[in-house]
This record gives C-alpha cells, structure tokens and sequence, in this order.
C-alpha cells in the first residue's frame, strides 16, 4: 500500500524488488516555512544582535544615563544619555544627548537637546547645552563624573526667551555596568 504524501514535505516513491516486496523510497522537498525575504531580515537581524553583543562592553562602559535639575529661568528637569568619547583618567571628553521636562504657560513641554563637557582631573567642569530656545556655557565641579555641580548663562536664541539669564543645575550621571569606565577613579597614592 503507497500512501499518497502530495501535501508533505516528504515525497515517497515505491518499486519492488526482485523478491516481492515493496520498499519505499523518501525524497525531502525543501519547505520554506519562513518567506525568503523575512528570512533575510531575520538573518540580518541576528548578525546586528552578534556584532551588537561584541560592541557591548566598549559601548556601555563608557555610557551613562544622565539626570538633573536646572534653573534657567525657569524649573527644568532632565533625562538622557552621555558617552565619555576618550579614554584618559586625567581628562574627560563627554558628549550627551538628553530631553528637558519644563512646564510652559501651564502645558508640558519635552525639549531636545545635546551637550559637551570637558572636566579635568582636579574637577573642574567647562560645557555648553544647546536646545532649541538656547545656548548654555557652563562651567562648575565634577565628582569623579558621577555628579556634575555647575552654572552657566542661557543666552536665548528665538524670540520665545523660555531659558535665559544665570542657571544652577545639579546632574547625576548613572552607570548602566560595574566599574564602568565612565567614572574617574579615585587615587589615594600618587
């Protein structure tokens, strides 16, 4: 008896033998059971997850996550992401990219913004911010990188003056890893 596998992936092909019996024969039809083209963009997908996960501890030891209160005219909270750009204990290069938080004539207003700072090993902190509405110079005091002490003068640049004059701010920066390389060491002996 020959079943009749049409449907399956598994073509069957009978013939007897010299002895009567009948034996049967199985050919595997390749089964697609994924489209080839979303089998490309899964195949894709894991090679970025691979190369992502070999990234992963040079990007991320060198990543914080920011947060911080600022007065620039007006009551500002902060959230975002900074990366230490070089690799030195003596000086930090950090550049970050964050969004402020500010009630604006009663409503909630989420702004963009990016920022560069410098901080030298006796810790003292020299930036600028940039939003929309502002350009901010600051200058203040860095804590091993782990909190950032500074002022600086919102200077506006559109007609809606949203920041501007002296600012005083306070920014906590928190390491997604241990011992990240973020954050200065502290040296006792030198």
């Amino acid at each position: 008896m020959l079943l009749d596998f049409k449907n399956f992936p598994l073509q069957a092909s009978s013939f007897l033998t010299s002895k009567n019996f009948e034996v049967v024969r199985l050919r595997i039809k390749p089964v697609h059971l994924i489209p080839q083209n979303t089998a490309m963009k899964l195949y894709s997908f894991l090679i970025l997850c691979l190369l992502t996960i070999t990234a992963h501890a040079q990007v991320l030891d060198k990543t914080v996550f920011n947060v911080a209160y600022r007065y620039a005219g007006r009551n500002v909270f902060q959230g975002g992401l900074s990366y230490k750009i070089n690799k030195s204990s003596q000086k930090s290069f950090v550049a970050g990219a964050s969004v402020l938080y500010t009630p604006i004539n009663s409503k909630a207003k989420f702004l963009p913004e990016a920022s560069f700072h410098y901080s030298n090993h006796g810790g003292y902190l020299f930036g600028v911010s940039l939003n929309p509405y502002s350009i901010e110079p600051r200058l203040g005091i860095s804590l091993f990188n782990f909190m950032y002490l500074n002022t600086g003068y919102a200077l506006p640049i559109q007609r809606e003056k949203y920041f501007k004059g002296l600012t005083f701010g306070v920014q906590f920066n928190i390491a997604p890893v241990k011992n990240s390389d973020f954050y200065e060491r502290m040296r006792l002996i030198q």
